[in-house]
């Protein structure tokens, strides 16, 4: 299943929790806990199923509309093609959505197109990082990573010096609220590992300075920086001391 197959299937779940146990829907939620960026989409149209929802439910039910339904002549044959009614019926959803201001397709901007503030990116990093992601290479070099990720269209930006002797593991290509990221990981002293993120600068609302912000991030340390193009974050489990040393 890809992420298109996933979000189609998706469509169909209902926002008031009745298909959560499903088995027609298992794989799909299942996608979601591992794509960040799906995540993102299925909240929103979570969000938007149950708006949608709550309106419907105001619209008044006419009192006799059961036994009228009851009374009427059944449906003898199906004729495939589209009657006017049918078009009237769809134009009266189009204009119900744009009157309540819920149609998904208004003039936003895509995702790739509107930065998101630093905290929301360094959470999602975290959120990614600890679910102890796969590698899309494994490699030992970096001119092997750069052209990986560069193949990919991926942000790439320079290595910090002290870091460019050091051997890699393997990199990945990610989306985080619709913006490419891409995540080295280096091979350290005493069998530990930097993880080194970078983003586009121009993705970020608040991108850090050019000197490195040091900070703890649950059991991680981390440091952060831009260079004018793009945004670092740099982090591992190592002592914030070697975490220093490496910038």
């Amino acid at each position: 299943m890809d992420k298109n197959e996933a979000k189609l299937l998706l469509q169909a779940y209902r926002p008031n929790g009745q298909d959560a146990g499903h088995p027609f829907f298992a794989e799909a939620l299942a996608y979601v806990e591992t794509d960040p960026e799906l995540k993102v989409w299925w909240e929103a149209q979570q969000d938007f199923d149950r708006k949608i929802s709550a309106k419907l439910k105001e619209i008044p039910v006419p009192e006799h509309l059961r036994a009228t339904l009851l009374t009427s002549h059944k449906i003898e044959q199906f004729i495939p093609h589209f009657r006017l009614h049918y078009w009237l019926a769809a134009a009266a959803v189009v204009v119900f959505l744009f009157v309540t201001g819920l149609h998904p397709w208004s003039s936003r901007p895509p995702l790739a197109m509107i930065p998101i503030a630093s905290q929301e990116y360094n959470a999602s990093v975290l959120h990614f990082l600890n679910d102890d992601p796969a590698l899309g290479l494994m490699a030992s070099d970096h001119a092997k990573v750069l052209d990986w990720l560069q193949q990919r269209h991926a942000p790439t930006g320079n290595i910090p010096s002290n870091m460019v002797s050091l051997p890699t593991l393997g990199c990945q290509k990610i989306a985080l609220h619709g913006h490419d990221v891409s995540l080295i990981c280096f091979s350290l002293t005493d069998g530990e590992v930097a993880h080194l993120f970078i983003i586009d600068q121009k993705a970020l609302t608040d991108p850090p300075a050019a000197s490195p912000t040091f900070a703890p991030m649950g059991n991680w340390s981390t440091a952060s920086w831009s260079d004018g193009a793009k945004s670092y974050l740099l982090m591992t489990e190592a002592t914030p001391d070697k975490l220093k040393h490496l910038l």
